[in-house]
């Protein structure tokens, strides 16, 4: 058989797979539809690096996986082409960016279709092709029509040399000698916040839908969690100090706001006082950088003792702080019994600590089976600290001590006191004191006979093994600093004592506020001033104002233009094309201009998934049926960094277009996961101006596209980044050399089956890889049949299904041998038609089983035999055994112990 010889057979298999439309989706079928998509790329001058087909091999082992299952699949490719980088070469080397997006898409399509991605090619969809473009204006415009699209002034970050303004994701965070700084992606100058009029879409209005919208879909968790936090829903209250109205989400904490802070640039105190609704008490009003001012109001009631931003701003600017939630405990080993008294008091426990020796002061009680620290009530008058240091002269004699903190507020605790016999509500203060010296007085008869005196090193106390509830608590708070921020019960709340958190939210609410509900997402920024972009579809016109352009006549298509610029006053390059910018009102027919800012790229990504079900329709987004047929997207694969934004963005055109009863689903995307970056060798991101990026051609060009397919599924986990390693080719390369050579073993075969042995092999293989693959664990499935390719290696002769198994199940990780090898064991039709084998639940477990053989309970061999072997054969074969014979010797068989197919113990004297 002749040698392995990539060049030869990939490309053959790659013109008759493009021939034959073998990859080609039906817009109706008798099969079950699966419609599998990853992210659409941008073609990017620098052409492919091999970390980006990555995502497409994994859902092209998905999507092949899918065809042999029976399914009709829609794997589709297109090109998100406008955008920044774009302008940027177009600006830098004054070519069409027209030209540059053509060059660049047609070498990112050779170098994927070499690696033999089953796209289905007909489908090939550009954002900046005015045929599409067409449709994203008209999506635009329903949100106009509907009152979603808007013109405000807000503030945008601003680019002092470009002159341009630019989106979150095109400013880059740099170290500097003075901190982190805000700079241009484009130039590196430091960004400014500039104020400006900017189209605007009201994503807040789809807040509520985007949020319950998670919870019908497979997204992993911590997916849902990321979109759930953008969100950022809260519900509380606004509540007004004088004239400055705060909303909180903790209205049952206001009782402790001892300041109010309003949004700034730096700390710094106002001069002005409001008056505290709850308590009457004037407080001031502090600037601060931590308070948003494009959250809830800008301003926000300060509680130090129950929020960490405003304990550590109290502490840096000494402002005053009081506990009013604190936290509820009970004791489940002793909870309130029926029938008993309940006796409320205010506590103190006390840690005292001895700085000589780092030991803590524990009290082992004689009559009941209690260690607890110095403990007891404040009376009347007391302060916790007056009444810390008589609880510890009583119990323990110690007399010079000396208070170190209270340690953060109270506790709030429930239990039953079973030497009083009654039932307990304490409101305990930690106090952390230490002893001065180890001088002491004596203690009453009645403390001796309570109690012992037991030291233990700090590092050794372990709080389950201390009476109190509130030990863990805190013990905690005397190294840890902070506010406490649970739930729990109110105090120095005036009329609300002893409420629960949740209960004094509504009443407070309704006292001194009103409920509110709030977001963190704010409405999105829609237009850029720049030129490679979707032209927004409206003019502007002095009698009629804003008007949009009749469907009738889009595309509203970009101008040629020889200066892509941006303009001295941060105006996109198209105002200066007058020719274009001057026109005539829709509506009046007087003189108008056309809006010269254009959409961002976010624009044409929030909605291909729906133009490849039907990319040539010039009527309409997509047929109705067809997309009633397709959508939703079965799986969906994206890189990590998308998982918010563009998941959000595109969920939410999709909900919108629901709504207007264009799309049949409102849940665009049934299945979501993502992958890891490949990193270059070191470990760090590939990068042209790093010079570290490694082209899949030359991979290609040494190995063969299977190899770098099989390479790159089986470095590592799908979803974790991984280094690319060279050297680690030779491996897969080497693999599918030995399956290449393994169709000279089954030349005689064709006729033998299995062996019952191989059979289970077969079997449990088919049910690993299967699993696997659903489960992106590409690895492991790659490894699987390299185990089973090892086990066929072994044989002089294998039969023609364990060989036709093992081709079938690396099809599509490895599609071009496969096919080739397919073909030549003499089958007319290809591999990628075949159905997917299914493994046989009975024949995964083996018909033989291992017996372990001993002598005298030692173990001194062991055999194989069949599952269902008597014991007497069981025996007899042991005894039968060479290695057991020598054990024997001429000693005499007492009796042997057999345990169905697992032991046989041979008993000698």
């Amino acid at each position: 058989m002749h040698e392995y010889n990539p060049k030869k057979i990939e490309s053959k298999w790659q013109q008759e797979w493009k021939k034959s439309g073998i990859y080609q989706a039906e817009d109706s079928s008798r099969k079950p539809k699966y419609y599998a998509l990853i992210e659409f790329p941008y073609p990017s001058g620098d052409g492919l690096h091999v970390g980006h087909p990555r995502p497409y091999i994994g859902l092209d082992v998905i999507s092949r996986k899918r065809r042999m299952e029976g399914y009709n699949v829609l794997y589709p490719i297109g090109w998100d082409a406008f955008g920044l980088p774009t302008e940027n070469y177009a600006i830098k080397t004054g070519k069409n960016p027209r030209q540059v997006t053509k060059e660049n898409t047609n070498t990112f399509r050779r170098q994927i279709q070499s690696l033999g991605i089953s796209f289905d090619w007909s489908r090939e969809i550009n954002t900046t092709d005015p045929k599409y473009y067409k449709w994203t204006q008209w999506i635009f415009l329903k949100f106009l029509e509907k009152g979603l699209a808007y013109k405000a002034k807000v503030a945008i970050n601003w680019c002092p040399s470009c002159k341009i303004g630019l989106a979150n994701e095109e400013v880059l965070t740099h170290s500097t000698s003075s901190g982190q700084a805000a700079v241009c992606e484009r130039c590196g100058t430091p960004v400014e916040q500039k104020e400006k009029e900017q189209w605007m879409l009201a994503i807040t209005k789809y807040a509520d839908k985007l949020l319950s919208g998670l919870d019908e879909v497979d997204y992993p968790e911590r997916v849902k969690v990321q979109q759930r936090n953008w969100i950022g829903k809260s519900e509380g209250a606004l509540i007004k100090f004088d004239d400055v109205e705060v909303f909180t989400t903790r209205p049952d904490t206001i009782f402790g706001a001892t300041f109010v802070v309003v949004a700034g640039k730096e700390d710094k105190f106002t001069g002005r006082y409001v008056t505290n609704p709850a308590t009457n008490e004037e407080i001031p009003i502090w600037e601060a950088e931590y308070v948003y001012g494009d959250y809830g109001t800008g301003a926000i009631m300060a509680v130090p003792a129950h929020d960490e931003r405003d304990y550590e701003f109290a502490k840096k600017h000494d402002l005053p702080i009081r506990h009013v939630i604190i936290p509820k405990l009970t004791d489940p080993s002793n909870p309130h019994q029926e029938g008993k008294e309940t006796i409320f008091r205010n506590a103190v426990i006390v840690i005292v600590r001895n700085p000589k020796t780092n030991e803590i002061l524990t009290l082992k009680w004689k009559k009941l089976p209690w260690t607890t620290f110095v403990m007891g009530g404040i009376e009347e008058g007391e302060t916790p600290e007056e009444a810390a240091i008589r609880e510890i002269k009583e119990e323990t004699g110690y007399k010079n001590v000396k208070i170190i903190k209270l340690l953060g507020g109270p506790v709030h605790n429930e239990f039953f006191a079973t030497h009083k016999d009654e039932n307990r509500i304490a409101h305990t203060q930690g106090v952390l004191a230490e002893l001065i010296d180890e001088e002491r007085d004596e203690v009453s008869e009645e403390e001796k006979y309570k109690y012992e005196l037991v030291w233990i090193p700090d590092s050794e106390i372990a709080p389950e093994e201390l009476k109190h509830t509130e030990a863990g608590e805190l013990l905690n708070r005397i190294n840890l600093d902070s506010a406490y921020t649970g739930e729990g019960i109110l105090i120095n709340s005036d009329g609300f004592d002893g409420l629960e958190s949740e209960e004094a939210r509504e009443k407070i609410t309704e006292k001194f506020g009103k409920k509110v509900i709030k977001y963190k997402l704010r409405d999105w920024i829609f237009s850029r001033q720049r030129y490679w972009g979707e032209p927004i579809p409206v003019v502007h016109c002095d009698e009629c104002g804003i008007v949009p352009i009749p469907e009738k006549d889009l595309p509203v298509t970009l101008p040629e233009v020889e200066n892509y610029q941006p303009t001295d006053t941060g105006e996109s390059p198209l105002v200066n094309i007058t020719d274009w910018v001057n026109t005539t009102c829709p509506k009046c027919g007087g003189e108008a201009k056309r809006e010269t800012d254009v959409m961002p790229n976010w624009a044409g990504s929030s909605w291909y998934f729906l133009r490849y079900t039907d990319p040539e329709n010039d009527q309409a987004l997509a047929d109705k049926k067809k997309l009633e047929y397709w959508i939703p997207v079965d799986w969906y694969n994206g890189g990590m960094e998308h998982t918010v934004l563009h998941l959000l963005y595109s969920r939410f055109w999709n909900k919108f277009l629901y709504d207007i009863g264009v799309v049949p689903v409102d849940e665009p995307y049934k299945k979501r996961t993502s992958h890891g970056l490949i990193l270059a060798e070191g470990g760090e991101k590939m990068s042209k101006s790093k010079g570290n990026v490694i082209n899949p051609d030359s991979i290609v060009e040494r190995f063969g596209a299977d190899t770098l397919r099989l390479y790159e599924m089986f470095m590592g986990p799908f979803e974790q980044a991984i280094e690319w390693n060279d050297s680690s080719l030779a491996g897969p390369r080497r693999f599918l050399e030995r399956v290449w050579r393994l169709r000279g073993r089954t030349s005689n075969a064709d006729s033998r089956g299995p062996t019952s042995g191989s059979e289970v092999l077969i079997h449990s293989t088919i049910k690993k890889v299967s699993e696997d693959i659903e489960a992106l664990g590409f690895n492991t499935a790659v490894s699987t049949l390299m185990i089973f390719a090892n086990d066929l290696e072994k044989r002089e002769k294998i039969s023609k299904e364990e060989y036709e198994t093992l081709l079938k199940l690396l099809a599509p990780f490895a599609p071009h041998i496969m096919e080739e090898l397919w073909r030549e064991l003499g089958h007319l039709d290809s591999i990628h038609k075949e159905k997917w084998p299914e493994y046989d639940e009975t024949k995964l477990v083996s018909e033989n089983v291992t017996i372990v053989v001993q002598v005298n309970g030692k173990v001194r061999g062991s055999l194989t035999a069949p599952r269902d072997v008597e014991e007497s054969a069981a025996v007899k074969n042991a005894l039968d055994l060479p290695e057991i014979k020598k054990w024997l010797g001429d000693k005499n068989v007492e009796k042997s112990i057999y345990v169905p197919r697992k032991l046989v113990n041979i008993v000698v004297s």
